[in-house]
């Protein structure tokens, strides 16, 4: 019985220590006000200058966490304009990382991909026309199956 008063004594100290003092938190009392006051900044998810709006990630996304939202048209090459980004909706992501994964300017032209929900990182100068002029090697096959889950068709995009 003794060694049972212990342990429930021993567990109100450190969870009173943990409530008053904050010891053996995570994140510092500064954090925590700011996640209390909904004053968090999240992540960029998107490099919308290096998005080729094709709703590749949106379609691929297993929760559906990904909304294409509309932006001022943008002509990319001759016969393609981009009039929509990716926006990530953090309730819904699940962090598969299918959308940075399956995103044809990484996956495609092997640059880094401008959408990832954890975080894109700083802006990146990469001139999006001059890299879809960029020769690609990709058997037809796998560019029809590519294409398929784009809303877009690649061939009009890129040169092989």
């Amino acid at each position: 019985m003794r060694e049972y008063i212990e342990i429930v004594l021993t567990g109100i100290y450190e969870n009173l220590e943990r409530i008053l003092l904050g010891s053996g938190c995570v994140t510092d009392k500064e954090m925590r006000k700011k996640i209390l006051e909904g004053k968090i900044e999240l992540p960029k998810s998107v490099l919308e200058e290096l998005c080729i709006g094709c709703e590749g990630c949106a379609n691929v996304c297993p929760t559906k966490a990904i909304e294409m939202v509309k932006i001022e048209p943008v002509k990319i090459t001759e016969n393609y304009v981009k009039d929509k980004v990716p926006k990530i909706n953090y309730e819904k992501c699940v962090y598969c990382f299918y959308c940075h994964d399956f995103c044809p300017v990484f996956s495609v032209f092997a640059e880094l991909s401008p959408i990832h929900p954890r975080d894109v990182g700083e802006k990146i100068e990469i001139d999006l026309k001059k890299l879809l002029e960029k020769k690609v090697d990709i058997p037809e096959e796998q560019l029809l199956r590519i294409s398929s889950i784009l809303s877009i068709n690649l061939k009009k995009i890129i040169n092989k």
